[in-house]
């Protein structure tokens, strides 16, 4: 994912550019799907645990 989005952005200028947005939307499902079902399989709180860190994420982005 993080190739993906260095490439659409055009910063390795030993490169052409290789991945577009599209590409990087496609890495992102596949990282997150992935991990929802691994987290929803490894606990019941899985919605109040991803609730929780979304509002940690938030107040740190606010502060």
């Amino acid at each position: 994912m993080a190739e993906a989005v260095h490439e659409a952005l055009g910063a390795n200028p030993r490169r052409d550019d290789s991945h577009t947005w599209e590409d990087v939307h496609k890495e992102l499902r596949e990282v997150i799907v992935p991990s929802m079902v691994a987290l929803a399989s490894g606990t019941p709180d899985a919605r109040k645990l991803l609730e929780m860190r979304r509002e940690h994420l938030v107040d740190r982005v606010s502060a």
